[in-house]
């Protein structure tokens, strides 16, 4: 039982469903049945079409407030439907994303009754190592798998941990020519991506929007593609389709990652899935920041600079150096293999080999 919980982004439910179709391919060459049930908040529909897992819809706060509902109110609804769900499904393993106990709190206890805990965890800021929502919980875990994030994490002290490659959510790697037609753009233009995340902050989408004007203006030759995250509504807003000058398109295609070579560079926001993406297909990045809580994007640009996989840019007055970076730079691309690797150790402590 996956239990995924996400704010502004789709880290979380892309990392479950990631796991999710490896462990479903990874027992099945070992002769187990694997059967998953997903429980989330997430409304990036786009993403939950056609997944392995059976799906439990959680409230989202949004979709509460909506509803009338105070928060308080929903937390006490997710636990219990979380109750509910664990309990019938009977899962053997409990895997949460970067919060042992949920960021409420409300897989706090023994929820999960005789299922063991394990906890997914990329990269979080050094300063909030310490915070309630992040440590509370850790003891319950029997594993912890710490996803490359590019580089590898440290441990967490007193779980057993497995460090694995970064965990994407993309299937196999379409060709150019494919990604091209599959996307609709010309296969001879130079293609750069725009994407500020998932579309769940208007002010990321801004930025992304003013950044792809600027690469345009740059450099006119240039088909610039603004992506829409899963979180955006189903039509862009009609002054932002206004604003968009000749060369500059809006593009609706999640998950992306599958068809990320049909990219020569991309301006993207340093989220965990938009950055290990484009690595993995060898995609050159101006990579920026944008605030979160619980996720140092500026400190995953550095990372991903110090490999060589990307431009860290932390001014937009540096965006003509970080251009002409982009077009310089032949692209790298990274391993990115997490969740089989994740899968394996989950199948692991499943089995009783791998308990903690």
């Amino acid at each position: 039982m996956f239990v995924a919980n996400d704010g502004f982004s789709a880290g979380h439910v892309t990392r479950a469903l990631a796991l999710a179709r490896a462990l479903r391919e990874r027992g099945g060459a070992r002769g187990v049945e694997v059967a998953s049930l997903l429980a989330t908040t997430s409304e990036a529909d786009a993403l939950l079409a056609d997944t392995p897992v059976a799906l439990v819809r959680l409230p989202a706060p949004l979709a509460a407030r909506r509803a009338g509902l105070a928060d308080v109110e929903r937390r006490r609804l997710v636990r219990a439907c979380l109750e509910a769900a664990a309990r019938s499904f009977g899962p053997d393993l409990l895997v949460v994303d970067t919060f042992p106990s949920g960021p409420h709190g409300e897989l706090a206890g023994g929820l999960e009754g005789h299922a063991r805990r394990v906890l997914v965890r990329r990269h979080v800021p050094a300063e909030r190592r310490g915070d309630e929502a992040l440590a509370a919980g850790l003891d319950d875990c029997a594993l912890a798998i710490l996803a490359g994030d590019p580089t590898p994490l440290e441990p967490l002290a007193g779980v057993k941990c497995v460090h694995v490659a970064p965990i994407v959510g993309a299937l196999a790697l379409a060709s150019r020519e494919e990604a091209r037609a599959r996307l609709g753009l010309p296969l001879a233009a130079r293609v750069v991506l725009v994407a500020s995340g998932g579309g769940g902050d208007r002010d990321a989408a801004e930025r992304a929007a003013r950044l792809a004007r600027a690469a345009r203006k740059h450099d006119p030759s240039l088909v610039v593609v603004v992506a829409l995250g899963p979180l955006e509504p189903l039509e862009p807003l009609a002054s932002e389709r206004a604003a968009l000058p000749s060369g500059l398109v809006h593009l609706r295609c999640a998950p992306l990652g599958r068809w990320m070579a049909a990219f020569d560079g991309a301006l993207a926001a340093a989220g965990y899935n938009t950055a290990h993406e484009l690595a993995r297909a060898g995609v050159p990045a101006v990579l920026y920041a944008c605030p979160r809580p619980f996720d140092d994007q500026a400190a995953r640009a550095r990372r991903f600079a110090e490999q060589g996989l990307a431009f860290a840019l932390e001014d937009d007055a540096a965006l003509p150096s970080a251009l002409a970076w982009l077009r310089a730079s032949p692209g790298r691309a990274l391993r990115a293999d997490g969740a089989a690797q994740a899968a394996d150790a989950l199948l692991e402590l499943a089995s009783g080999r791998g308990a903690a």
